[in-house]
């Protein structure tokens, strides 16, 4: 970012950078040096940290920073009071009751695995690569392909929406090596309906959980190759994920640590969780991961906000819901989908 020292103005990028600083109470000397270091006059470069200092947009800013701060002392002592119970874990629970369910673990945002609650699904026997390209092999279908050469194709998605015939894509995910290049995800499930359509009578829809009449554009199907991973990320909804094929590690982070999570833009975070870089980011330290492998014929509740990165260990079929009975429309109301 040089400029040319005969300019006897600052550019907007700069003053940007300036105010950033100056909230971040950096130091005057430091913060002139490094506009003299890129081309600034001296004496332009201080009146302009100086000014920074006092502005009243700049004091307006810090108000904001010390009410963002009062609420991450909020979340921070929640955190801490959540990490000092050594009994937490994520639970695996038969029998519960759909009472139990919304009482516990819904309105509480504590995830849970239900163990039965798949257990008369045909579709756990019957989706071998035989069967689903019997049932479905001449319908053309939408994937994320290409993921191998785009480190933000999570972010990017629609860049790699490829078409092709579901029986091909059957062949390739049962005949390809552990790999991330290619998947079938959420994001083609506007493609995708009429698979779902075909395989509706091998599975049960929850009709003690789930609004079966919101079905249609609230259920998705997922399916891919060992290998393939989700970035961490939070959902704006309460999910099911039903285990149909294959199994799943997911690593969890609760809502409470979102003042350590390094959340940049919209609902993801700058961090690998499969490579943390502790120096570069020094506040995850604070950060309580859960692992939870999911097998075949369990279902998952991920509840809103919960941080969450997938790995597929296995071929994996999942099936996701977020048609709920009881009100799930914590997106409507959201506004962050842009740069934090």
């Amino acid at each position: 970012m040089k400029t040319d020292s005969n300019k006897l103005f600052i550019p907007p990028s700069w003053k940007k950078w300036i105010a950033e600083n100056v909230l971040r109470d950096g130091s005057p000397d430091d913060l002139t040096r490094v506009l003299v270091e890129n081309g600034f006059p001296e004496p332009l470069a201080r009146l302009e940290v100086d000014a920074a200092a006092v502005h009243p947009y700049v004091e307006a800013a810090r108000s904001l920073g010390r009410q963002l701060k009062k609420r991450d002392w909020v979340f921070d002592t929640l955190r801490i009071l959540e990490n000092e119970d050594p009994s937490w874990e994520v639970q695996r629970r038969e029998g519960v009751s759909t009472d139990e369910f919304l009482d516990q673990y819904y309105y509480r945002n504590r995830p849970v695995i239900l163990t039965d609650a798949m257990r008369n699904w045909a579709a756990i026997q019957r989706w071998t690569p035989e069967y689903l390209k019997q049932r479905c092999g001449e319908q053309n279908v939408q994937i994320q392909a290409r993921r191998n050469s785009n480190a933000r194709y999570e972010i990017e998605n629609r860049a790699h929406e490829s078409t092709i015939r579901f029986a091909d894509y059957v062949d390739s995910v049962f005949q390809t090596d552990a790999t991330n290049d290619f998947y079938m995800t959420a994001n083609n499930a506007c493609a995708n309906g009429q698979i779902l359509d075909t395989l509706r009578d091998d599975f049960d829809q929850l009709p003690g959980y789930l609004d079966v009449s919101q079905s249609d554009d609230r259920m998705f199907f997922w399916f891919g190759p060992a290998g393939t991973v989700t970035p961490v990320h939070h959902d704006l909804t309460n999910n099911f994920m039903a285990q149909v094929v294959g199994r799943k590690q997911l690593k969890l982070i609760s809502p409470l640590h979102q003042p350590n999570i390094y959340n940049h833009l919209h609902c993801y975070s700058k961090v690998d969780l499969d490579n943390i870089d502790y120096d570069e980011y020094p506040q995850f330290r604070n950060v309580k991961i859960h692992d939870v492998t999911l097998h075949p014929g369990e279902l998952f509740f991920l509840p809103v906000g919960w941080w969450h990165h997938v790995r597929g260990l296995d071929v994996t079929i999942t099936l996701t819901c977020a048609n709920f009975r009881v009100r799930n429309d914590f997106a409507s109301f959201y506004e962050s989908y842009g740069e934090i």
